[in-house]
């Protein structure tokens, strides 16, 4: 499981930034909207994966070898990437919003 980890955040490492910037943007929208937003999010996140399908494609088909001679797919480093990247930012959800009171977002 430690190998694993290890060649998902080598995987993740060089698309981090566009990820963070999609999940910023994202959680600036959540905050802003409200959590009536999310399934757009999740949408932009989305737009983020094909970003970091594109630019590992174009720029990173040299490095999969390394990939594919420790026994992963580049399939499953992108769904072990994309998964986790989701994971963290379904967290960061649930943080940030249970310790800001909904009520303030409700019209009653």
């Amino acid at each position: 499981m430690n190998k694993t980890l290890t060649l998902v955040w080598y995987f993740y490492r060089p698309v981090m930034v566009v990820d963070l910037i999609f999940t910023a943007i994202c959680l600036v929208s959540l905050l802003k909207i409200g959590v009536c937003f999310f399934i757009n999010t999740l949408i932009i996140k989305a737009l983020g994966y094909a970003a970091m399908l594109f630019y590992k494609n174009y720029f990173g088909s040299k490095t999969y070898m390394f990939y594919r001679n420790a026994g992963y797919s580049i399939s499953r480093m992108y769904v072990y990437a994309c998964s986790c990247d989701l994971a963290i930012y379904v967290v960061i959800i649930a943080l940030l919003f249970s310790f800001i009171p909904q009520h303030a977002h409700l019209k009653g």
